[in-house]
């Protein structure tokens, strides 16, 4: 029989505790993670009034043109430098502003089981806002919470196909580069197919790589997706559908590729759309992406090299559910594996700062307080949206455990220490997050100072790791 410990449910499961949290956790802990599911689609009022991401993917492809038209000309006038700097202005706003209200609801947030569930799902479908693609450079917040946040409590095909039909991600891995060789517009354009988004829908969506599929199923899921755009201005300056939304999902029939697919043994016949929302289905259904998924959520929750048991567990409930994910969550709160004390997970950077913040209430959560310690995010190579990959931040704790990445959590303990040091005493606040270790306590005891005693606590293995 596990034992089911406040500090466990907090620390491994949620954002880490809060002082004076665990004794409402310890109440029962699992029946507190379990009571955040039906609370995990609820978005968080800091992000009320955002813009959607059809609307700021509009805005930031409207402003790239302007400024690539402006600089087709021998010299820019005055006027159009002045356009220039105000949308690069208006860029930098939001994206900070962005960046700050997501760290923010992490650090804040009464429901960290679902925040973190959000985070683990938003990290499998990741997408990164790259240079070279300037129409997503705000997209990154909105695409969470619409394809991912908004579908957590429905099944895992439901999130599938919202993330599939998100333009962020249809931006992201090429798939509006993509044209039906034989199709009237890849006739008529001399364009071929791309892949990007395929091999990964299978590859890191849904079968894992080792999940029995081949090239030709790449080629075959790549023509099925053939279409399946967003609606933005093409070289000529007009929409496919002017009378639809900027910036939002749009089949574009022209681009097709005709005929019937085969995809791991299974014909789709040619429907149009629904030719790639049916293998979409059936890809979210199949035995492989129920061991991938269970695998994935053992190894963010449980250890990096998590028991056989646990992700045979997982799967069968998946199965079992046709991939309901409250379900699935539920499941992994039950197991016994999750709650043994010997199975920790080293925290990412992520998890770290917000950890240290959620621990110290009081800290004023100002722009510039957000800001900085976004900035420090960025020093750890995790600012939001830019994992060096569609495969997202890697979950080993060698990635996170380096050197290099230890000298810059040193630095940081530093810094916080420095700060806020004298306000806290490290000596109560130890018992309220972390559970009882004589020699961590005994240590604290001895610091010269309040600040070493809130360093000693915060670079201590037992802070640094959940469990």
């Amino acid at each position: 029989m596990a034992l089911y410990s406040p500090f466990t449910a907090a620390n491994k499961f949620g954002l880490g505790l809060q002082p004076g949290e665990h004794t409402e956790i310890d109440k029962d802990p699992k029946g507190w993670l379990i009571a955040q599911l039906p609370l995990a689609d609820r978005l968080p009022p800091r992000y009320a009034g955002m813009g959607n991401a059809a609307q700021l993917i509009e805005m930031a492809d409207t402003d790239y043109r302007q400024r690539i038209s402006f600089q087709q000309d021998n010299q820019l006038t005055a006027d159009e430098q002045a356009q220039i700097r105000i949308a690069q202005r208006r860029s930098t706003t939001l994206q900070r502003e962005q960046s700050n209200q997501r760290l923010a609801v992490a650090i804040e947030s009464d429901t960290p089981f679902a925040e973190r569930l959000v985070r683990f799902w938003s990290n499998h479908f990741s997408i990164a806002l790259t240079n070279n693609k300037p129409s997503l450079v705000h997209a990154g917040l909105p695409y969470e919470n619409e394809a991912i946040r908004a579908h957590i409590n429905g099944r895992f095909e439901d999130m599938l196909l919202a993330v599939a039909q998100h333009p962020t991600m249809l931006i992201y891995l090429d798939n509006t580069a993509s044209f039906g060789p034989n199709s009237p517009a890849g006739r008529q354009r001399n364009r071929g197919l791309n892949e990007n988004y395929a091999r990964e829908m299978l590859e890191l969506h849904t079968l894992g790589v080792d999940g029995g599929y081949t090239q030709d199923d790449v080629i075959a899921l790549a023509r099925m997706l053939t279409g399946w755009n967003v609606n933005l201005p093409a070289q000529t300056g007009t929409r496919p559908d002017p009378q639809s939304p900027a910036g939002g999902f749009f089949y574009y029939a022209l681009l097709h590729e005709p005929g019937a697919q085969q995809l791991l043994g299974k014909t789709y016949a040619d429907t149009g759309l629904r030719q790639a929302t049916a293998a979409i289905q059936d890809l979210a259904r199949h035995p492989s992406t129920a061991t991938f998924i269970a695998n994935k959520l053992a190894r963010h929750f449980i250890a990096d090299q998590p028991p056989a048991s646990a992700i045979a567990a997982l799967a069968k409930v998946f199965t079992d559910t046709q991939g309901d994910l409250p379900r699935v969550h539920q499941a992994l709160v039950e197991l016994d594996e999750a709650w043994d004390p010997g199975m920790q997970k080293l925290k990412s950077a992520e998890d770290f700062i917000v950890s240290t913040v959620r621990a110290l209430p009081g800290i004023p959560l100002t722009e510039d307080v957000l800001g900085i310690l976004n900035d420090t995010l960025s020093s750890f190579n995790q600012r939001p949206f830019t994992a060096p990959s569609p495969a997202g931040w890697p979950e080993q704790a060698e990635h996170w455990g380096g050197p290099d990445a230890l000298m810059k959590r040193v630095e940081f303990i530093n810094m916080v220490a420095g700060a806020v040091g004298p306000d806290f005493d490290a000596r109560d606040i130890v018992a309220l997050i972390l559970p009882a270790d004589a020699a961590l306590q005994l240590a604290i005891r001895r610091a010269e100072s309040k600040t070493q005693a809130l360093a000693l606590l915060l670079a201590s293995p037992q802070f640094q790791w959940r469990a």
